[in-house]
């Protein structure tokens, strides 16, 4: 390569021989041209590592490498290791990049220096010859795509994850500073994120779609425990514990909004982390009055402008949050000063 790459194309892949082609295609049909693409073959049994010899063949920016070990976050350090790019530029190999992805993200970095990731909209997509749809990514997407501005991003962290991964471009000082992607029973992006928000770092959505996210019944996050609902329930409570700690609450004791089943694993998580809940607010009349593992349960009706606790959300299905956001926005509360949801 003639010039110093301005991006990082970083690409792990296994067994992606039928969708590597139309990635790969989408990558070199890029309007910005000064990057360079490092696909890291994590154990392939297809064949796919061919495709990319084939495109590095004619094309001097595609690097091939052989993963030093195993799993996707070893695939992914080693192949920001061998970066010469200071942006880091994530990519799936069954994915599609629209042709000024990388242009429109290194645009908006250099722009804006105290943003250190910058994301953008996805479009939800299934193979055309598949029959398969999966409504709960789509819904995913739906949400994901409309947390954009970084107070957003801060605020609904402990939803869901606020980024698609394939999605992101960053600075790779952000790595040296606050730590590579980690191995654990968690999901790996979601952690990486959470762990930067709680440094500190500012991270962005641009307003527009720049790549098609195609969802398969075998994908990962489908697949692997660490991507279960206990593994995200779990790295929630540990960071959501260093987020509280750095909210001024003074003397304001915490409420806990729902004690359903789900609700009551989180719950477990949260005072794993000492988190001491001083009440549970509940709709279900049948609740109303009892306790929930000591503490007394109290119907959502008490919550006025009056009362002082802070409120952890641990309910609300896609549908419900809004209602729940809405009575409590009624209720004079403010969403990060006065509750948060958590579920």
């Amino acid at each position: 390569m003639a010039t110093q790459p301005v991006a990082s194309i970083v690409l792990p892949f296994r067994n992606s021989i039928r969708t590597l082609d139309r990635c790969l295609q989408s990558i070199v049909n890029q309007d910005c041209k000064e990057w360079e693409l490092i696909a890291v073959n994590d154990h392939s049994s297809d064949g796919s590592e061919k495709i990319i010899e084939q495109y590095s063949k004619s094309d001097t920016r595609i690097l091939l490498l052989q993963t030093k070990g195993e799993g996707i976050v070893d695939a992914l350090n080693y192949g920001i290791s061998k970066s010469k790019s200071e942006i880091i530029v994530r990519m799936d190999s069954d994915d599609r990049m629209y042709p000024h992805r990388v242009h429109a993200q290194i645009k908006y970095l250099e722009a804006n220096p105290k943003t250190g990731l910058i994301a953008s909209l996805v479009c939800y997509k299934t193979e055309k010859k598949s029959n398969f749809f999966g409504k709960g990514y789509s819904l995913y997407v739906d949400w994901s795509n409309a947390i954009q501005r970084s107070d957003e991003i801060e605020l609904h962290q402990f939803e869901e994850c606020p980024l698609a991964h394939p999605s992101v471009a960053f600075r790779k000082s952000l790595l040296a500073m606050n730590g590579m992607y980690r191995k654990g029973d968690f999901p790996e992006d979601y952690e990486l994120w959470l762990r930067w928000l709680s440094k500190g770092v500012k991270m962005e959505k641009l307003k527009i779609c720049l790549l098609d996210w195609y969802d398969t019944e075998n994908r990962l996050s489908r697949q692997g425990t660490n991507y279960s609902q206990e593994a995200f329930q779990k790295v929630k409570a540990k960071y959501f514990c260093l987020w509280l700690k750095k909210q001024k609450l003074g003397k304001r004791k915490l409420a806990v909004w729902g004690t359903g089943r789900i609700a009551r694993r989180q719950i477990k998580y949260l005072l794993e982390n000492k988190i001491q809940i001083h009440r549970y607010f509940e709709i279900d009349p049948r609740k109303i009055g009892n306790e929930f593992d000591g503490v007394p349960i109290s119907s959502t009706d008490e919550i006025t402008p009056a009362i002082n606790e802070f409120i952890i959300v641990l309910t609300g299905k896609r549908g419900a949050k809004e209602q729940i956001s809405e009575f409590l926005l009624e209720k004079k509360k403010e969403i990060g000063a006065d509750f948060i949801f958590l579920v």
